[in-house]
């Protein structure tokens, strides 16, 4: 498919960010460090999150909303909003990709959690949680595959609480995993994309 944008219209900052990223990846592809320079297109992203509308503020009763903004047609970038009620929370689950996470809408805690075990039961996953910290309006939080990309929000705010997802991957059409710590299983899903798929399954 084409690049999708889902906004309209499209942001000269969304189409700034695009095109910055573009520039990265053709400069540093193959090379450490990709995340960490992307830091700074995504705080410029973030500087004025009132280009993120209403449409992708929306919560779903019941329900964890991913609301698609940008999906590249390689597929190596996908921008989306998290909408977790509140009182609500998602499912442990991984990403299988980098990137960073950016709060632009009440508040949330994030539990995040280390795979202890090697994979090799099926159904079967043993995580240790590794920190559980309050997450500022504005603050970014990166997410590092394959060695810090398994967490759990919680919203712990009156309002739902909006977060900006900037992923190396087309996400809601990737299998990954959810884990439940307690039971020590690990489940495969796709997550899909609220105004593409028509809902999403990250939500508890």
């Amino acid at each position: 498919m084409p690049d999708s944008y889902y906004i309209e219209p499209v942001q000269p900052v969304l189409r700034r960010f695009v095109e910055d990223f573009r520039n990265l990846v053709d400069r540093e592809r193959g090379k450490p460090g990709l995340l960490e320079s992307l830091r700074a297109p995504v705080e410029r992203l973030l500087d004025d999150p009132g280009w993120i509308d209403e449409n992708f503020r929306r919560p779903r009763p019941g329900e964890t909303a991913a609301w698609a903004v940008y999906r590249s047609q390689d597929p190596d970038l996908c921008i989306f909003t998290m909408v977790v009620p509140p009182g609500e929370m998602t499912k442990v689950h991984n990403h299988l990709t980098d990137g960073w996470v950016g709060l632009v809408q009440g508040g949330q805690l994030e539990r995040k959690f280390h795979r202890a075990d090697d994979g090799s039961e099926p159904g079967a996953a043993r995580l240790e949680l590794v920190a559980e910290d309050p997450i500022a309006l504005g603050e970014l939080t990166p997410l590092s595959y394959p060695h810090d990309d398994i967490h759990q929000v919680v919203t712990t705010s009156g309002e739902p609480s909006v977060s900006l997802h900037v992923l190396c991957n087309d996400l809601g059409t990737v299998e990954r995993q959810t884990f439940d710590p307690n039971a020590g299983t690990v489940s495969d899903f796709v997550s899909g994309y609220t105004n593409v798929d028509g809902g999403s399954r990250i939500g508890r």
